[in-house]
C-alpha cells in the first residue's frame, strides 16, 4: 500500500484517480457534518456540486423525508432546510432523512472523485474509523484536502497527516506491512508532528476565524473533537452511507453497502 495526501482538489488533475480508493477530508466543516448526520441516523447524505443542483436533484427523488442543506460563504442557503453547523443535524432532524447537500468546498470536491473506486469522507471526529477501515484496503489510497476555494487549509492538511500517522500506527499494531508514502503524505505527516488539533487551533485557521465572524465558534469546538464519532461514511452511487450499513437503493429501497 502506498498513501498520498493532496493538499488541494486541483492536483487531482495530476493523479489517476479511476478505481482508487480515496479519501475527503474537510473540518470546517462538511466532513464533520456528514459523518454527524450518518452517525445520527440519516439515510443517505447525496452532494451535489450548486445549489441548483441539489434542487433538481430534490425534486428527482421527491420531497418527502429529503432534506435540503448546504451553505455558502458560510452560511445557510436561503430557502434550504438545513445550513452545514453540524450542531443542526442531530437525530430528531436528520433519522431516516435523505439529505442533499451543497457546500463551498466539500461537496465539490466529494463530485470531482466520481470515477474514483470508494470514497470516504472524513474530519477529524472519525479519524480513528478512518484509519481502522484505511488498514484493511489494497491498492494505493488518496486523501484529498477540501482545502478552501481551492487553497490549502491548514486544518484539512493536518487531519490528513494525523490520518497517514494513524494508519501507519495500526498497520504496525496489526503486524501488517508497513504503508509507503507520498510526498504529499510525508508533509502531511511532518506538519501533523508540529501542530495539536484543537480548538485553540482550529479558532485560528482562516475558516476558523471565518467562523467565529458569523458566530458559529460552538461549531469549531464540535470540529475539534478527535474520534468522537466512530462511522466510516463513503460514497457509492452518488449517495454518502455508512460503511457495511445498508443504504438507499436508487429506487428508493434499500441494499447493501459492500
Amino acid at each position: 500500500m502506498k498513501i498520498d495526501v493532496l493538499w488541494t482538489p486541483a492536483e487531482l488533475e495530476q493523479v489517476q484517480i479511476q478505481d482508487r480508493t480515496a479519501v475527503v477530508v474537510d473540518v470546517l466543516r462538511s466532513g464533520t457534518t456528514v459523518a454527524t448526520a450518518i452517525h445520527n441516523g440519516a439515510r443517505a447524505v447525496v452532494p451535489a456540486a450548486s445549489t441548483e443542483e441539489a434542487i433538481r436533484i430534490a425534486q428527482s427523488i421527491g420531497r418527502r423525508d429529503v432534506l435540503l442543506c448546504g451553505e455558502r460563504g458560510g452560511e445557510p442557503i436561503e430557502g434550504f432546510d438545513l445550513g452545514n453547523s453540524p450542531a443542526e443535524f442531530t437525530p430528531d432532524v436528520v433519522r431516516e432523512q435523505t439529505l442533499v447537500m451543497s457546500t463551498t468546498n466539500g461537496t465539490h470536491t466529494l463530485v470531482a472523485l466520481s470515477a474514483a473506486g470508494s470514497v470516504y469522507v472524513g474530519a477529524l471526529v472519525n479519524l480513528k474509523a478512518l484509519a481502522d477501515r484505511l488498514v484493511e484496503l489494497e491498492g494505493d489510497p488518496v486523501v484529498v484536502c477540501a482545502g478552501r476555494r481551492g487553497r490549502v487549509s491548514v486544518e484539512d492538511a493536518l487531519c490528513a497527516g494525523l490520518l497517514v500517522d494513524a494508519t501507519v500506527k495500526q498497520a504496525r499494531r496489526r503486524k501488517l506491512p508497513k504503508p509507503a508514502l507520498g510526498d504529499g503524505a510525508v508533509a502531511a505527516r511532518a506538519l501533523a508532528r508540529e501542530l495539536t488539533p484543537d480548538v485553540r487551533f482550529l479558532r485560528r485557521t482562516k475558516a476558523g476565524r471565518s467562523l467565529r465572524e458569523i458566530g458559529q465558534s460552538a461549531d469549531i469546538r464540535y470540529c475539534a473533537r478527535v474520534d468522537s464519532i466512530p462511522v466510516v461514511p463513503v460514497l457509492r452511487d452518488r449517495q454518502i452511507v455508512r460503511h457495511g450499513t445498508v443504504g438507499v437503493g436508487a429506487n428508493g429501497g434499500k441494499k447493501r453497502e459492500g
